[in-house]
């Protein structure tokens, strides 16, 4: 989403970051709809957060479902595991 990002007039992501991301309301510019940022379609699983806890070079694969459930019980609500290659 490079038009997100690196829009020349307005800076749409700049634009959410004053506000806190108040909404995730945005207009799409392939076809000029709105939509909500959660809504998209994206490639890898991703997602909004108030704060991430990172784990750098785990030398491990994914997190199975039930160390995900764990997690998620020990901080009182669920995740959802995103990675980046960085």
């Amino acid at each position: 989403m490079s038009w997100y990002v690196c829009r020349p007039a307005g800076r749409a992501f700049e634009a959410h970051c004053h506000d806190g991301f108040a909404t995730l309301a945005v207009v799409v510019p392939c076809c000029g709809t709105a939509s909500s940022l959660d809504a998209l379609d994206y490639d890898w699983p991703c997602g909004f957060a108030r704060f991430e806890i990172a784990i750098r070079n785990p030398e491990r694969a994914w997190f199975s479902d039930e160390e995900l459930t764990a997690i998620g019980d020990a901080l009182g609500h669920p995740v959802q595991q995103i990675r980046a290659h960085i």
